[in-house]
C-alpha cells in the first residue's frame, strides 16, 4: 500500500513538474510579444502607425527582424503585420490579427491582379 502511494505521489510530482516546466516558455513568448510591440511603438517616431527602414537604423533588437516583419517587401511595417509575425513567431493573437489578415489578403489580391 505504501508503493502504491509512493508512486502516485511520484506521478503527481512528475505532473506538476511538466506544468511548471511548459509556463515559462509561454511566459517568454508574452513577453516578446510585448517587447515587440512596445518597440513598434517606440520606433514609430512620426506616430504614423507604421514603421519605416528609416526609423530602425541603429536598432539592434527590431533592425534585424524588419524584412521577416514586412510581409509585402514594401520598406514600412504596419502593426497589421506585426501581429501577424507575433502570431506566427510567438503563438500569440494580437488584437490586431484579424485587420492582418484581411490586410495580407488584400496585398495578396492586388499583386495578383498586377495593382502591388
Amino acid at each position: 500500500m505504501k508503493a502504491t502511494a509512493c508512486y502516485a505521489m511520484a506521478l503527481a510530482l512528475l505532473a506538476i513538474a511538466g506544468y511548471a516546466s511548459a509556463d515559462p516558455r509561454s511566459d517568454y513568448y508574452q513577453r516578446a510579444a510585448t517587447r515587440d510591440t512596445d518597440a513598434f511603438h517606440a520606433l514609430d517616431v512620426n506616430h504614423d502607425g507604421v514603421v519605416e527602414q528609416s526609423e530602425i537604423v541603429g536598432d539592434n533588437d527590431f533592425g534585424p527582424r524588419f524584412s521577416d516583419m514586412d510581409r509585402n517587401h514594401d520598406g514600412v511595417v504596419t502593426e497589421a503585420e506585426l501581429a501577424l509575425y507575433i502570431q506566427e513567431h510567438y503563438g500569440i493573437a494580437m488584437a490586431s490579427a484579424d485587420k492582418a489578415s484581411m490586410v495580407t489578403q488584400h496585398i495578396a489580391d492586388a499583386a495578383a491582379d498586377g495593382r502591388g
